[in-house]
């Protein structure tokens, strides 16, 4: 295994630590505002989906009036002389009451079935006694007939928002570990660039002492020395804004990785890479099975089903059912008002029937079906546009391990041609421009195939972020959702 030490440290106090790129993608999992964000946008989700599924289950509530006291002149009705007569007088009353609800929704027919069971007591506040008032059970149904169920809908709707949720959470963690390789390289290259400008520094000095030497033999004309020192300058200046880069790119990683300014850290470069090629099919295919933007595109197509199905249902004969029945009873004791209870019963139908509305439901109608039309058109478009994409990255990705041994060979070429023609350039038989020229293609090469890397590790999370599949293990990425919310 081949390994590129990129090392700077300028902490006196700690042991820097050696980071490896599988060290810095796993502290960013771990640590970055990017990862924890992905985190809590996943829990909302989470709990947006479990409110959902509560919805299904039976609901407990009470309801309780401990006090409503009531004085006032009040209209009362009263019997005087044979018939009922009205008069206002004082009323001085307090009602208190508690009530059991339980309330399930009927997911299959849209309606509601209501389970109750209160108790009550009036105090006039005279010489008469306190009534109690109770119904131990009480069973109610509200039924639409006709209207637009959105529980069905919902049962439809909700797993598809979720399970893209999940998906939207694998994509962005894969999306941080992108992050991580631009971090990490953006700091591996800062450094080579100042190992390169270093080099030149030294290498520049040493090139003007002999220089100086040889111009005194007569070897070297005075224009050159001069084009050395000025080379040296432009290294020297290069040299200081490379010192501020690195601590610039240093501080963003170590932000990045959530470190705080004490901890000190080097970079380990490793040149070893997965060899495989990944086939475009199975690409695409498992890209239109993991990728959370389909999902994304089928919700909307489904969202635009249910917009239709409600203006429809909006648009015609609407009708209500409500029933209920229930056991009641009263009486001055407590205890008797729970003895022989009389069954109540209440059943009403609601009809409502449109008559004119100048079009405006049957233009909600088209309207919905317009926007149901536009949405299959625009997901077929970007489904297209989709695959298209994974051939690309696939392609490409594909195409990487040759450029990146192409660029191994040309920073090898690189290296050795300057070694050469700074040992023709020392014997005089290779001039100051050619040295230059030779110097040139050895930094760009190192340079270049630290870039190859970098471009290789982005197509390799990019394509894993697509598929959320790893190529490498031939595995689907998942997650412990639950432990995500714990």
């Amino acid at each position: 295994m081949c390994v590129l030490l990129c090392t700077i440290s300028f902490s006196l106090n700690a042991q820097p630590k050696s980071l490896t790129l599988d060290d810095v993608i796993r502290l960013s999992q771990e640590n970055s505002l990017e990862a924890l964000l992905a985190k809590h946008r996943f829990r909302s989700s989470y709990w947006q989906y479990r409110s959902y599924k509560a919805s299904y289950l039976p609901s407990v509530a009470i309801d309780a009036e401990l006090i409503d006291m009531q004085r006032a002149i009040v209209k009362n009705s009263v019997f005087e002389d044979g018939s009922w007569v009205e008069k206002f007088g004082e009323s001085r009353r307090l009602n208190s009451s508690l009530n059991l609800l339980i309330n399930q929704n009927i997911p299959f027919t849209g309606g509601r079935l209501l389970i109750s069971s209160d108790l009550g007591r009036l105090d006039l506040l005279n010489d008469d006694p306190a009534t109690y008032r109770s119904t131990p059970i009480s069973v109610g149904l509200i039924q639409p007939l006709f209207s637009f169920n959105e529980f069905k809908w919902e049962k439809k709707i909700e797993p598809m928002r979720y399970k893209q949720a999940e998906k939207e959470y694998l994509e962005k963690m894969e999306g941080v570990r992108i992050i991580a390789v631009q971090y990490f390289f953006d700091f591996a290259l800062a450094i080579e660039n100042l190992t390169v400008l270093e080099f030149n520094m030294v290498n520049n000095k040493s090139l003007q002492g002999i220089s100086k030497e040889r111009h005194q033999l007569g070897t070297v004309d005075m224009d050159e020395i001069m084009q050395l020192e000025i080379d040296g300058f432009k290294y020297e200046n290069s040299y200081n804004k490379g010192l501020l880069d690195v601590e610039d790119k240093k501080a963003r990683l170590r932000s990045f990785l959530g470190f705080n300014d004490k901890v000190d850290f080097e970079l380990l470069t490793s040149t070893e890479i997965p060899s495989f090629k990944i086939d475009v099919n199975q690409a695409v295919a498992l890209a239109r099975e993991n990728n959370p933007g389909i999902l994304s595109m089928e919700t909307q197509l489904m969202q635009a089903e249910s917009n239709l199905a409600k203006a429809k249902a909006d648009a015609r004969f609407n009708a209500d059912l409500v029933a209920s029945y229930g056991l009641t009873q009263s009486s001055t004791e407590f205890i008797d008002s729970y003895k022989n209870p009389q069954g109540y019963q209440q059943a009403s139908v609601g009809v409502r029937i449109p008559i004119l509305d100048w079009g405006m439901r049957k233009g909600k109608v088209k309207m919905a079906e317009s926007y149901r039309d536009v949405a299959k058109l625009s997901v077929d478009k970007q489904s297209l546009d989709f695959d298209h994409q994974v051939f690309l990255e696939v392609m490409e990705f594909n195409m990487q391990e040759v450029q990146l041994d192409l660029a191994a060979k040309t920073d090898s070429l690189a290296k050795s041609r300057f070694e050469i023609t700074q040992e023709k350039y020392l014997i005089g038989k290779a001039n100051l421009l050619q040295l230059n020229d030779a110097l040139r293609a050895k930094d760009d090469g190192v340079i270049d195939y630290l870039n190859a890397l970098r471009t290789y590790w982005n197509y390799y999370y990019n394509i894993r972020r697509t598929t959320l599949y790893d190529f490498e293990s031939k595995q689907t990425l998942t997650e412990d959702y639950e432990g995500l919310v714990n």
